[in-house]
């Protein structure tokens, strides 16, 4: 029966991390010349929920935790033209297990869950009415989720590596204030739509490789709520995606017989807060 375990190395973590700070911490002194140049380093706090149904509407299972992690990011003005912004995240902890096992029986354990999202927006000149400003924006993601469902006294691990790209639509509207320590807000939102979307599961416990199963695409959303004090930015978010039902693949197993492997339809929220620091 299968359940999961596949660790990171927590050294491993930490090094990537002090690598993403140290980039930023000189391209902050470096990047000043640049007209309008902006660099954003800061700290996340998410709580993920993910959940897989039937073609009934039955769920499969259930899973449920804390993501804390790091982001960061780079803006620049494109001469007239607007603004670009590439951008990126990396949460990473062990949530909550509830679901069943092939045979149907209940199972509980943990996830080591990784995610890793990468982002290229594109703003537009800002548009004022009433001092409220309105920018329009398009934007491209890379997502990258690493699944690992921890083994139990009963089942083995299971070790899925998720992919998918995401293209989203949106706006936002800003407003400077005089709040207290409160120099502006915004608010955010995005449709968007996840495609091209994959997930390579580990089945060599039982001989059967790692076969690489396409997702549906499916449409998602995005929110998130700004607040500016100096150079320092504190943001809510809410982030939606789903993966539609895979198409069944057959797997040879080494020393004879056949699996049939499927990936069932599913739906994942992220929310939390965010603490950045501007230079």
């Amino acid at each position: 029966m299968y359940g999961g375990r596949f660790r990171i190395r927590l050294g491993a973590r930490n090094a990537i991390q002090m690598r993403l700070f140290t980039v930023l911490f000189f391209m902050s002194y470096s990047l000043p010349g640049m007209a309008g140049a902006r660099v954003e380093v800061g700290g996340v706090l998410g709580h993920f929920e993910y959940e897989e149904r039937s073609d009934s509407g039955a769920t499969f299972n259930q899973e449920s935790g804390t993501l804390p992690g790091i982001q960061a990011e780079l803006a620049f003005d494109v001469s007239d033209l607007g603004w670009i912004k590439l951008s990126g995240s990396r949460l990473f902890d062990d949530v909550r297990y509830r679901g069943m096992t092939q045979s149907g029986r209940p199972l509980k354990t943990r996830t080591d869950t990784e995610q890793t999202f990468f982002e290229l927006t594109l703003g537009r000149p800002e548009i004022s009415f009433h001092n409220y400003r309105f920018t329009p924006m398009v934007r491209a993601g890379l997502r990258k989720w690493q699944r690992d469902i921890l083994p139990t006294s009963n089942t083995l691990r299971l070790n899925e590596a998720y992919r998918w790209r995401e293209l989203g639509l949106g706006g936002s509207v800003c407003k400077n204030v005089a709040l207290g320590w409160v120099d502006a807000w915004c608010l955010e939102g995005w449709a968007l739509y996840t495609l091209e979307a994959s997930v390579k599961v580990d089945l060599t416990e039982i001989n059967a490789g790692s076969p690489s199963i396409r997702l549906g695409s499916k449409p998602g959303a995005s929110f998130q709520a700004a607040a500016f004090m100096g150079p320092v930015e504190f943001k809510v978010f809410s982030h939606f995606w789903q993966f539609g039902k895979s198409d069944t693949k057959i797997v040879n197993r080494a020393g004879g017989g056949r699996l049939q492997v499927q990936e069932p339809a599913s739906q994942s929220w992220l929310t939390g807060f965010a603490v950045g620091l501007r230079f």
